[in-house]
């Protein structure tokens, strides 16, 4: 037994007509869509493989950053010269400390400390970033090394905490 379908004219141009609406929703969405571009990232890298901090305020790093969102960090190994125990902390600071990250440790006598920092922020327009460490006063020398200070300048930044 053979069956047919019977295709009318009617029917055939409903069909043509919703893949004719259907391509053209298509068209149109497509043609109306816009693709955000990223910018590409900005870095910003500063270096320093010796300084020495004798002092309570070690030499510090400052600079300014233009208008925009940035993830900034930073990494040095700090190198006791002396035979007793130092308390160490370094700062990075974003706009005057309205974002700052600490890295404290206790550098046992002469020995390497590796310390790392990392702050987010948007500035709104040209802001300061500075990075310095800190130790008792008369305590031994300490040998900052490989000190490596990078900001990347992205599209935005969501920091909250979690």
């Amino acid at each position: 037994m053979s069956t047919s379908s019977t295709v009318t004219p009617r029917s055939r141009l409903l069909r043509m007509s919703a893949l004719v609406v259907a391509v053209s929703a298509a068209a149109l969405v497509a043609g109306n869509a816009t693709r955000a571009e990223a910018a590409p990232p900005e870095v910003i890298s500063r270096w320093n493989n010796e300084l020495v901090h004798s002092n309570s305020i070690s030499p510090g790093f400052s600079t300014f950053l233009g208008a925009g969102a940035y993830t900034i960090t930073a990494k040095l190994s700090a190198a006791n010269q002396g035979a007793s125990a130092i308390a160490y902390t370094c700062t990075i600071s974003a706009a005057g400390g309205a974002a700052t990250d600490q890295a404290p440790v206790t550098l046992a006598p002469h020995a390497t400390q590796s310390l790392s920092l990392n702050v987010v922020h948007h500035f709104p327009s040209t802001g300061q970033l500075s990075f310095a460490c800190t130790k008792p006063a008369g305590s031994p020398t300490v040998r900052m090394q490989h000190i490596k200070i990078t900001a990347i300048k992205v599209n935005s930044v969501d920091n909250q905490p979690f």
